[in-house]
């Protein structure tokens, strides 16, 4: 699917705008027929559901982990002994932000406890969210078309890794994709205020655009910037409210979470791997910390580096989405866990700027999918290492076709200039 995906990008080079928005609408349509499929990759919406039930009969879904009411024989409406023995973390508390919590609790009140119908309608909101991605892509970031082959929207809707994982096997990075995106578009019109409301609810969907806020805060400058934070802030608060009497339990869930699971992890192996063999026993659970600390540095580093903007309304974005891209990318390359749906989101991010590794990530990343041959989870380190052996390859020659062209031009630049 991705060779027919990057043959179909290079086919449209010459072909007309209408032509490229008939893909486009291919895009949209390939993702309604995954509408009523129940997802055979990802387990992770019986979770959803089961958020959902608790709070429609008025639990707290953050108040108790799903192995306390199987051990105490507690089962509300539709929360029973069969859909927890789907569930795959029954043992440790939910950890979906409230934009989540409010789809899963829709979904299980319009199905009437019927699984297939409660997917059906968690699917619809994201395929909502992917029309919006798409539209935003076209639209406000969208390019001339004298260049329609390599068009944001165009590389987004027919990505075999997106369709995929977000309306296919129901992974609410769309909905995120989708706020972050509505946000960069907010900025680029200098509506400081509004964008922050968006990044409020990217936030409030998935937790990572909370890492974004240095790197936003130094583009923005001190003023326009301490704007944005205030406005975030406030709408984080109104959104998280029904969340902050239970922090403890998601906090807790997510340190474990982040401590004791690992997937198709790159600096991650190596460095425990280098760990055990010079210590002598398992250095996982520091490795992973670590790594983290060289995150947060890493993108405070790149927040620093980050140019400030000092034009009108108007203005292009693209530096502020390369600083992004770098924060992402630093995150998932010292990540323990990189889910195949992860990747979603600098594939995204990329597309506003003129870095093409991740869509070749996008392409590789299945290769991870491979852990699960025979029915069990195994990690294949020889696949891992093919993947992002591949993707820092194609990094290292953008890298350097980049700096090829800036030292032409420089040096065209400087032969205009001569006598």
């Amino acid at each position: 699917m991705f060779g027919l995906y990057l043959w179909v990008v290079f086919a449209s080079q010459n072909a007309s705008p209408d032509g490229v928005r008939w893909y486009v609408g291919l895009g949209i349509v390939m993702r309604v027929f995954l509408l009523f499929n129940i997802p055979n990759l990802s387990d992770d919406f019986y979770r959803f559901l089961w958020d959902g039930y608790l709070t429609l009969a008025g639990i707290h879904p953050f108040s108790h982990p799903p192995i306390y009411f199987f051990e105490n024989r507690i089962f509300p409406p539709d929360i029973t002994p069969e859909l927890y023995a789907r569930l795959n973390s029954p043992e440790y508390f939910t950890v979906y932000p409230p934009v989540c919590q409010a789809v899963f609790a829709l979904a299980a009140w319009g199905s009437l406890g019927n699984l297939w119908g409660g997917v059906v309608l968690m699917k619809v909101f994201l395929l909502a969210c992917e029309i919006g991605t798409i539209g935003l892509l076209g639209s406000a970031f969208g390019k001339s078309p004298a260049s329609w082959a390599w068009s944001p929207a165009l590389l987004y809707a027919l990505n075999p890794l997106v369709i995929l994982e977000i309306v296919g096997n129901c992974h609410f990075e769309g909905a995120m994709v989708f706020f972050l995106l509505a946000g960069l578009r907010a900025l680029r019109q200098d509506e400081v205020k509004r964008a922050a409301v968006w990044w409020g609810l990217a936030t409030a969907a998935k937790l990572l655009p909370l890492m974004f806020l240095p790197i936003v805060w130094r583009w923005l400058g001190w003023r326009r910037g301490r704007v944005f934070v205030v406005v975030f802030v406030g709408s984080v608060v109104v959104l998280f409210a029904p969340l902050w009497s239970v922090l403890p339990n998601i906090l807790s869930s997510l340190d474990l979470y982040f401590r004791q699971f690992q997937f198709n992890a790159s600096f991650y192996h190596v460095f425990r791997s280098v760990g055990n063999w010079w210590k002598g026993y398992e250095t996982g659970r520091w490795v992973g910390p670590m790594l983290g600390l060289a995150t947060v540095v890493g993108v405070l580093a790149t927040a620093w580096l980050t140019p400030r903007f000092r034009s009108s309304k108007g203005h292009s974005v693209e530096g502020l989405c390369q600083a992004l891209l770098i924060a992402l990318v630093l995150h998932l390359f010292f990540s323990a866990i990189v889910h195949p749906w992860y990747v979603a989101v600098p594939f995204a991010m990329g597309l506003l700027t003129r870095w093409r590794f991740p869509l070749v990530w996008s392409g590789l990343v299945v290769l991870s999918y491979s852990h699960y041959a025979g029915g069990f989870f195994r990690e294949n380190y020889w696949l891992i290492a093919l993947e992002y052996l591949a993707v820092w390859l194609f990094l290292f020659w953008e890298i350097k076709h980049r700096y090829s062209q800036r030292k032409s031009a420089s040096s065209a630049s400087l032969g205009r200039a001569s006598p």
